[in-house]
């Protein structure tokens, strides 16, 4: 278990809390930054038996401590996550797992709390990410925050903070964790030998881990393949084409949407800036689209697709809303 390397600042930041710890801690900045593993080697750090200290502060790796936390089975150490998030089903299971952190869970995690150690005098819950935690459970996390037992801690990871309620902000010590720039990412991504690192740090909005997903030939050819209908809209019955992507399940659908927006977003920085952000290998294609559009349909359609994403998981009819925003698009030009 690792930082990464545009994590060392945040991790001496995480550190120099060791002498006056706060009762809440809460990472946050965009997805694929890493930030729920420096959650861990923090944690692990703090209850690490041999623990280094100033430059060389690191977790020995050997003691006790460290060898459960490597299991996954430290006494004094609670992971709150979404049951999705979990390790796979028994053999035989069906059951389907919830994507939100219930209020049973969240008990269960203050119930932990409240217990006493068994090695340092510290109990620390992990929660990640925070923002999945329903309206019953993150009410009940808040009557922790505000009378937080002693010697515990809670450490909390979020992609979405805007989501997550002021009074739990307000009563965690927050820290931003911020995107590399672009050369030490692209350096890494190299290292990991990633092909078309420019391309996949695009399409990941600057975010390393993310863009080392997007690297999968699989998901390139699907993203260039709907790019490529995109460009041939309007020579392609619209209606056909939303009934062929209806098809896709509900992932590939809000997939569609997001590079729809990407798409969107580019042909206005293209139109504004001449700069393409995440479709990269399309610029001229792009370039080309923006010289016969205008702004305000764009703008218009970009909020269309906002509403659609924020329903994504629950359309009403998929094929319904494709043809809507397809039809709009192929209107624009």
């Amino acid at each position: 278990m690792h930082i990464y390397p545009w994590q060392a600042d945040s991790a001496q930041r995480l550190l120099s809390l060791r002498a006056q710890l706060p009762h809440a801690i809460l990472l946050h900045g965009r997805a694929g930054l890493g930030k729920y593993q420096l959650a861990q080697v923090f944690a692990k750090w703090l209850l690490c038996e041999q623990r280094g200290a100033g430059a060389a502060a690191a977790a020995c790796g050997t003691c006790p401590s460290c060898h459960w936390f490597e299991l996954g089975s430290h006494p004094d150490v609670h992971i709150l996550q979404p049951g999705a998030m979990d390790d796979a089903d028994d053999a035989g299971s069906e059951r389907k797992k919830s994507e939100w952190i219930s209020v049973e869970q969240v008990r269960h995690a203050i119930d932990f709390l409240q217990l006493s150690s068994h090695r340092n005098g510290l109990r620390i819950v992990l929660l990640n990410p925070a923002e999945a935690m329903n309206a019953a459970a993150a009410n009940a996390l808040l009557k922790t925050l505000e009378e937080p037992p002693a010697n515990s801690l809670l450490l909390l990871v979020s992609h979405q903070p805007s989501r997550l309620l002021p009074t739990i902000l307000s009563r965690c010590h927050q820290l931003r964790i911020n995107l590399p720039d672009t050369a030490q990412a692209l350096d890494w991504l190299s290292a990991q030998g990633v092909s078309d690192a420019q391309l996949c740090l695009g399409l990941a909005a600057g975010s390393p881990l993310l863009a080392t997903t997007f690297a999968d030939e699989e998901y390139q050819v699907r993203r260039r393949a709907f790019v490529t209908d995109l460009l041939d809209a309007a020579q392609t019955p619209v209606l056909a084409m939303a009934e062929r992507y209806a098809k896709l399940p509900v992932a590939d659908y809000s997939q569609l949407l997001q590079w729809l927006q990407q798409w969107m977003h580019d042909m206005q920085s293209m139109k504004l800036a001449g700069k393409v952000y995440y479709h990269q290998d399309f610029s001229e294609q792009l370039r080309n689209l923006a010289m016969r559009v205008k702004l305000s349909p764009l703008l218009k359609l970009q909020q269309r697709l906002q509403q659609a994403r924020a329903v994504v998981a629950h359309p009403l009819n998929v094929q319904m809303v494709l043809e809507d925003i397809l039809l709009e698009y192929t209107s624009a030009f």
